[in-house]
């Protein structure tokens, strides 16, 4: 199986972890469409690493393919929030009105930048941050990774033919 050792300083570790909290919180997230079952490795498996690494200086994390790809996914995600949320804060206008639809994105962004909270543009900052760092991280080779994987078991499956025809075997 493929892994993706990923290094990131501290700064890039809570973005990982603000999107990773965000895929979780969606109803779903973890549930692989082609089997409508959960992914065996997810990101569910990843959000108690980084959470355990947020405070160092550095974090590390072994990715396996699906992981990155869901990753990418989140990362697209976060993104759309990050740029709205300082209009959502701006028609709150101090209330303690959620400035997300995602359950808990707030408390999560409150907990990971705490400078959010006085600065609702700083959103746009992160929003930079975090497109600069997914272009870094290796998520085209992710998804060139599951293509593959998923040739290999189509072509196997049409190799094996039909179980009943064993006189064409």
């Amino acid at each position: 199986m493929t892994t993706f050792t990923v290094r990131l300083p501290r700064h890039q570790a809570r973005l990982v972890a603000l999107a990773v909290g965000y895929h979780l919180s969606r109803p779903g997230a973890e549930i692989d469409p082609d089997t409508m079952r959960e992914y065996a490795h997810g990101l569910g498996e990843v959000l108690p690493l980084i959470d355990a690494q947020i405070e160092a200086d550095a974090a590390a994390l072994d990715l396996n393919a699906t992981q990155a790809v869901l990753l990418s996914t989140a990362f697209s995600s976060v993104l759309s929030e990050l740029k709205m949320y300082s209009l959502f804060d701006s028609m709150a206008e101090g209330s303690s009105r959620p400035r997300s639809t995602a359950a808990g994105f707030d408390e999560r962004l409150r907990w990971l930048f705490p400078e959010i909270a006085g600065d609702p543009a700083y959103a746009m900052v992160l929003a930079e941050d975090l497109t600069m760092l997914r272009r870094e991280l290796p998520f085209q080779r992710a998804r060139e990774v599951l293509e593959e994987q998923r040739r290999a078991v189509a072509e196997a499956k049409r190799r094996r033919g039909k179980w009943w025809q064993v006189w064409r075997r």
